[in-house]
C-alpha cells in the first residue's frame, strides 16, 4: 500500500507541474513551422527563432559569389549572345566556376548579343603574357579596359556607370591567352528568403526586423500561391532598426511568402534579416475573446494614476476643496498612487515602524511622511485605493536584498496588517511597478515572499505582480511574464498585471502612437495575458494599471514622437478605455492625472490637466472622462453590437440587464469630424444623444433615424453615447 501511495503521488506532482505553460499566451506565428529557403548564407534558423537579436546574413555577391548565380550573371543564359566562329565552343569561359579555362589561340574573342543588354559590371579572369584590351560597345558609346600580364589570374571588375545597353564585347591581344572565367552583372543585386507555409493561409499582419543600412536599397514582400507567379504586398525600410508591423488590409491568402533584397553593386555587400514573423489579421495578439456581461459597473473599473499631494508637494491634508482627490473623484472611482518602498524602509531588514507613523514621526525611512492621513483623504473623496510599492536600482537597488523571501515577507505582512487589516485604507497593492531592470530571480522571490506577506494579515486585500505582457518572449523591455512569475511565486496573487500604451512602429522605423482600434495597438495584448491565466492561474482576471496617451494642451506643448492633440487624446483615450472594459479588464487606470513639469519626452504629456507651472488646467481629455463617469458610471458592459471597420458599437445595461445606453464611434485614424451613416441593428428608442468631446466650443448634435431594426445615425470618430428610453 506505502508503495502504491508513493506511486500515486509521483504521478499526481508531475501532473499538477506538467500542467504549467509558461508561454501560453504566445500566438504562434504562421510561418514558425515553415521550410524557409535563401539564396545564399547560414543561421536561416535565425530569422523565425523569435530572438530580434540573432540574425541570417546572405554572401557577398560581390566580387564572385554572384557568378554563379542563373538570376544575376548574363553569360550563364547563352541563349542571349553569340560567340565568334573561331570561340564557338569555348564554353569554360562561361560557366561560372572561376578555376576552368579556355584558350584563345587567335588572339581575339567577340561576343554579340542577340538584343541589347543591361550590364552594370563586368568581371574578368585572365592569364595572359600580353595586355589583353577589351572594348565595350554600348549603344550610344564605347569602352575600352585593360588587362594587364601583371594582373594575372586576378578577377578583375568593370564597373558602367552609363545606362547604356551592351552589344558586344571584344577581348584581343597580339598573343594567345587563357580566359577563365567572364562574367557580367545585369542588374541590381538581389538577396531572398522564401517561406514555404506548407498549406495557403490568411495574412494580414507582417512583423520583421530588418535593418540592413545603406547598401541595401530596397526590401519587397511578395506573396504567391505556387511560388511562380508573385504579387507585390509591402515594402520594408532597409534603415528601419525597429521591430516594424505592416498590416495587409485586407487579408491575403498565399502560400509562399518572399522576402527581396536588393543590393548596391558594392563589394561585400549582404542583406540580412533578423526575424520574420507571419499572423493573420490579428497579429501576434490573437482573435479577441467574445464578451461576457460585465460584473463591476463601468465606475467600479475607471481609475486614475496620481502621487503623493497630487502634484502640490504637500500632503493632501493641505489642499484646498475641489482640487486633488476631490477634483478627479469627477472622472474616476479607483485611484493608484505610486507607494515607494524606500519612503518606508532604508534596507530590506528594517521595520517601516507604521505605528510611529501615525504618532506623525514618519516611517522608519522618512520622518515626515504619514501615509494615513493621504489615503484617508483620497478614500474619503470616494476613491479605492492602489497602493503600487515602487522598488528598482536607482532607489532601492536589487543587491541591498539578501534573505530575500523572509525580509519581503515582513515588509508585506507590516503593510497588509496596517493599511487593510481592521480598517482599510488600500484595496489593492501592486509588488513592483516595472522593475524590469531588477534581478530576476531577486523579484521571484519577492514577489513569493511579499504576496505571502499581504496575505498572511489580509483575505481581502487584492495583491497583483509587477506589468508584465504575454505576447512577446524577447521584448527590448525585458517585460515578458515568464521572466516574473512562475507557479512557486503566483499562489497569493489575485489577477495579472500590465501597462499598455497604443504604440507602434511605422515604415521608418520611428515609434508613434495609433488609434486604439488599430490591430497594432498594444491594447489587444489582454487577449494574451488572459489566455495565459486561464492556463496557468485559473482564469484570474486581468488589471491594466496604465494606459494613456501624450498630448499638447492646458498651455505645455507636446513635441515628441508619440504626440496626438488635445482632442485626439479626448477621444482616443475614451475608445481606448472603452475597449479595455468591453475586453473584460477588471480594472484600467488612465496615466497620468497632470503633465510632468520637464521637458516633453515620452508620458510627461499623458496628463487629464496641464501641468503644475500651466496652472493645472483641465484638458479636453478631462471632460471626456467626465461625461463617460457621469454616463456610464452606474451600468456595466452588456454587449457588442457592432466591431468592425465601420463602426464600434456597445450596449450597456443597468443591474436588471436593461440596456440603458448605447455608445458608437468609428475607428478613426484621422479626420475624426467626418460623418458617416451607419446602421445599427436593433430597434431601440433613444432618449438623448451625447457628444464626448468637440474640437470647438459648440457641441454638434448627432443626426439619427430611427426604423423597425435599426438605428441608422452619423457617425464619426468622436463617441456618441445614446441613452435609451
Amino acid at each position: 500500500m506505502r508503495i502504491l501511495i508513493t506511486i500515486l503521488f509521483i504521478i499526481s506532482f508531475h501532473i499538477s507541474f506538467g500542467q504549467w505553460n509558461a508561454d501560453a499566451g504566445i500566438v504562434s506565428p504562421l510561418n514558425s513551422k515553415a521550410k524557409v529557403e535563401v539564396t545564399s548564407g547560414e543561421n536561416v534558423v535565425a530569422i523565425t527563432d523569435g530572438d530580434r537579436d540573432s540574425y541570417w546574413e546572405s554572401t557577398s555577391p560581390l566580387p564572385e559569389k554572384y557568378i554563379l548565380r542563373n538570376d544575376l550573371n548574363l553569360f550563364l543564359n547563352r541563349t542571349k549572345y553569340d560567340l565568334d566562329y573561331n570561340n564557338r565552343f569555348t564554353t569554360n569561359a562561361f560557366d561560372g566556376i572561376t578555376s576552368s579555362k579556355s584558350e584563345i589561340t587567335s588572339g581575339s574573342l567577340i561576343i554579340k548579343f542577340k538584343a541589347p543588354e543591361a550590364l552594370l559590371l563586368l568581371s574578368i579572369k585572365i592569364n595572359t603574357k600580353d595586355t589583353v584590351w577589351i572594348k565595350v560597345e554600348t549603344l550610344k558609346k564605347q569602352f575600352v579596359f585593360s588587362y594587364a600580364p601583371t594582373e594575372n589570374y586576378h578577377l578583375k571588375t568593370f564597373e558602367f556607370k552609363s545606362s547604356d545597353e551592351v552589344i558586344s564585347i571584344n577581348l584581343t591581344s597580339i598573343s594567345s591567352f587563357e580566359v577563365f572565367e567572364i562574367a557580367g552583372l545585369h542588374s541590381l543585386l538581389k538577396e531572398e528568403v522564401i517561406f514555404d507555409l506548407l498549406k495557403e493561409s490568411r495574412i494580414g499582419w507582417i512583423g520583421s526586423r530588418h535593418y540592413n543600412g545603406k547598401g541595401v536599397v530596397s526590401i519587397s514582400v511578395l506573396v504567391s500561391s505556387n511560388k511562380t507567379h508573385w504579387k507585390e504586398v509591402a515594402k520594408l525600410n532597409p534603415q528601419a532598426t525597429a521591430f516594424v508591423p505592416t498590416l495587409l488590409t485586407p487579408e491575403i491568402t498565399a502560400r509562399y511568402i518572399k522576402v527581396s533584397f536588393t543590393l548596391k553593386p558594392v563589394l561585400y555587400q549582404k542583406a540580412k534579416l533578423h526575424e520574420f514573423e507571419v499572423y493573420d489579421k490579428y497579429g501576434p495578439f490573437g482573435t479577441p475573446p467574445q464578451p461576457a456581461l460585465a460584473t463591476r459597473t463601468y465606475g467600479q473599473s475607471m481609475g486614475i494614476n496620481a502621487i503623493w499631494g497630487w502634484g502640490y508637494s504637500v500632503s493632501s491634508t493641505e489642499l484646498k476643496k475641489d482640487i486633488g482627490a476631490q477634483m478627479f473623484q469627477r472622472v474616476a472611482k479607483l485611484a493608484r498612487n505610486y507607494h515607494g518602498i524606500d519612503w518606508d524602509i532604508l534596507k530590506p531588514t528594517d521595520d517601516p515602524n507604521y505605528q510611529k507613523m501615525v504618532q506623525g514621526n514618519g516611517t522608519t525611512a522618512t520622518t515626515w511622511i504619514n501615509w494615513d492621513t493621504e489615503y484617508r483623504i483620497w478614500k474619503n473623496a470616494g476613491f479605492s485605493i492602489d497602493a503600487c510599492i515602487m522598488f528598482n536600482n536607482n532607489q532601492f537597488p536589487d543587491t541591498l536584498w539578501k534573505n530575500t523571501v523572509m525580509e519581503s515577507y515582513n515588509y508585506g505582512a507590516s503593510f497588509s496588517k496596517h493599511f487593510s487589516q481592521s480598517s482599510p485604507l488600500v484595496s489593492i497593492v501592486e509588488i513592483g511597478n516595472e522593475p524590469w531592470e531588477y534581478s530576476k530571480p531577486v523579484y521571484k522571490d519577492i514577489l513569493t515572499g511579499m504576496s505571502k506577506g499581504f496575505r498572511t494579515n489580509s483575505k481581502e486585500l487584492i495583491i497583483l505582480p509587477c506589468a508584465t505582457q504575454a505576447y512577446v518572449k524577447n521584448s527590448v523591455l525585458g517585460n515578458y511574464i515568464s521572466k516574473y512569475l512562475n507557479r512557486k511565486n503566483t499562489g497569493n496573487l489575485s489577477g495579472l498585471n500590465t501597462h499598455i500604451y497604443s504604440y507602434t512602429y511605422n515604415y521608418d522605423g520611428d515609434r508613434i502612437a495609433v488609434n486604439p482600434e488599430d490591430p497594432r495597438s498594444e491594447v489587444w495584448s489582454i487577449n494574451n495575458l488572459h489566455t495565459f491565466s486561464k492556463s496557468n492561474l485559473s482564469d484570474i482576471p486581468v488589471y491594466v494599471t496604465e494606459f494613456g496617451f501624450d498630448s499638447h494642451g492646458g498651455g505645455d506643448d507636446c513635441t515628441h514622437a508619440v504626440c496626438v492633440s488635445e482632442f485626439e487624446q479626448a477621444i482616443y483615450g475614451a475608445r481606448m478605455a472603452l475597449i479595455l472594459y468591453r475586453l473584460g479588464t477588471e480594472q484600467f487606470y488612465w496615466y497620468f492625472f497632470s503633465n510632468v513639469d520637464y521637458t516633453s519626452m515620452l508620458h510627461n504629456r499623458s496628463g487629464l490637466i496641464s501641468s503644475y507651472s500651466k496652472g493645472f488646467e483641465k484638458k479636453k481629455s478631462f471632460f471626456s472622462f467626465e461625461l463617460l463617469q457621469e454616463q456610464l458610471g452606474n451600468y456595466y458592459f452588456h454587449s457588442i453590437i457592432m466591431e468592425n471597420e465601420e463602426a464600434y458599437v456597445y450596449a450597456f445595461s443597468d443591474e436588471n440587464g436593461r440596456v440603458k445606453r448605447i455608445i458608437a464611434w468609428r475607428p478613426t485614424s484621422e479626420n475624426h469630424e467626418k460623418n458617416v451613416w451607419v446602421d445599427i441593428p436593433g430597434s431601440y428608442v433613444i432618449e438623448e444623444a451625447i457628444p464626448l468631446a468637440s474640437t470647438s466650443d459648440e457641441i454638434s448634435i448627432p443626426s439619427y433615424v430611427r426604423s423597425v431594426n435599426s438605428l441608422k445615425i452619423s457617425l464619426n470618430g468622436i463617441p456618441i453615447i445614446l441613452l435609451v428610453k
